[in-house]
Protein backbone atom coordinates (compact mmCIF):
# COMPACT_ATOMS: atom_id res chain seq x y z
CA UNK A 1 0.00 0.00 0.00
CA UNK A 2 1.61 3.68 -0.93
CA UNK A 3 1.27 6.41 1.71
CA UNK A 4 -1.42 7.78 -0.91
CA UNK A 5 -3.72 4.76 -0.95
CA UNK A 6 -3.44 4.77 2.96
CA UNK A 7 -3.91 8.84 2.97
CA UNK A 8 -7.17 7.75 0.89
CA UNK A 9 -8.36 5.03 3.67
CA UNK A 10 -7.81 7.33 6.10
CA UNK A 11 -10.21 9.57 4.63
CA UNK A 12 -7.35 12.37 4.60
CA UNK A 13 -6.74 14.63 1.71
CA UNK A 14 -3.32 16.97 1.29
CA UNK A 15 -3.89 20.42 1.04
CA UNK A 16 -1.70 22.34 -1.33
CA UNK A 17 1.70 23.37 -0.32
CA UNK A 18 1.79 26.69 1.66
CA UNK A 19 4.13 29.36 0.47
CA UNK A 20 6.89 30.27 2.61
CA UNK A 21 6.14 33.44 4.31
CA UNK A 22 9.91 34.18 4.92
CA UNK A 23 13.05 33.11 3.06
CA UNK A 24 13.18 29.38 3.56
CA UNK A 25 12.26 25.79 1.16
CA UNK A 26 9.42 24.23 2.69
CA UNK A 27 10.97 21.06 1.94
CA UNK A 28 14.24 19.74 0.56
CA UNK A 29 15.15 16.41 -0.31
CA UNK A 30 19.02 15.23 -0.21
CA UNK A 31 19.06 11.65 -1.59
CA UNK A 32 16.90 9.40 0.61
CA UNK A 33 15.69 11.86 3.25
CA UNK A 34 13.19 14.88 2.98
CA UNK A 35 13.41 17.75 5.77
CA UNK A 36 10.72 20.28 6.25
CA UNK A 37 10.89 23.70 7.69
CA UNK A 38 8.67 26.34 9.28
CA UNK A 39 5.20 24.31 8.71
CA UNK A 40 2.30 26.37 10.23
CA UNK A 41 -1.16 25.30 10.48
CA UNK A 42 -2.03 27.50 7.74
CA UNK A 43 -5.37 26.89 5.80
CA UNK A 44 -6.02 29.17 2.40
CA UNK A 45 -3.14 31.12 3.60
CA UNK A 46 -4.35 32.09 7.14
CA UNK A 47 -3.69 31.11 10.82
CA UNK A 48 -7.20 30.32 12.07
CA UNK A 49 -5.80 30.82 15.47
CA UNK A 50 -2.61 32.51 17.18
CA UNK A 51 -1.98 32.58 21.03
CA UNK A 52 0.03 30.41 23.74
CA UNK A 53 -1.37 27.15 24.65
CA UNK A 54 -3.83 27.12 28.05
CA UNK A 55 -4.05 31.19 27.22
CA UNK A 56 -5.50 32.11 24.56
CA UNK A 57 -5.90 28.45 22.87
CA UNK A 58 -7.31 25.48 24.14
CA UNK A 59 -5.55 22.18 23.90
CA UNK A 60 -8.81 20.84 21.26
CA UNK A 61 -7.49 23.54 19.58
CA UNK A 62 -3.86 23.33 20.03
CA UNK A 63 -4.16 19.62 18.49
CA UNK A 64 -6.32 20.64 15.24
CA UNK A 65 -3.70 23.43 14.39
CA UNK A 66 -0.82 20.97 15.22
CA UNK A 67 -2.40 18.31 13.04
CA UNK A 68 -2.86 21.14 9.78
CA UNK A 69 0.71 21.70 10.54
CA UNK A 70 1.97 17.86 10.54
CA UNK A 71 -0.61 17.89 7.07
CA UNK A 72 1.29 20.78 5.49
CA UNK A 73 4.28 19.27 6.00
CA UNK A 74 3.37 15.84 4.40
CA UNK A 75 2.31 17.71 2.07
CA UNK A 76 5.71 19.80 1.32
CA UNK A 77 7.78 16.26 1.63
CA UNK A 78 5.18 14.66 -1.30
CA UNK A 79 5.82 17.65 -3.12
CA UNK A 80 9.70 17.44 -2.50
CA UNK A 81 9.40 13.52 -3.03
CA UNK A 82 7.77 14.30 -7.05
CA UNK A 83 4.21 14.36 -5.83
CA UNK A 84 2.34 11.94 -3.91
CA UNK A 85 2.16 7.88 -4.47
Amino acid sequence: MTASQKLAELGIALPAVAAPVAAYIPAARSGDQIVTAGQLPFVDGALAVTGHVGAEVDVEQAAAQARIAALNAVAAAAEAAGGAR
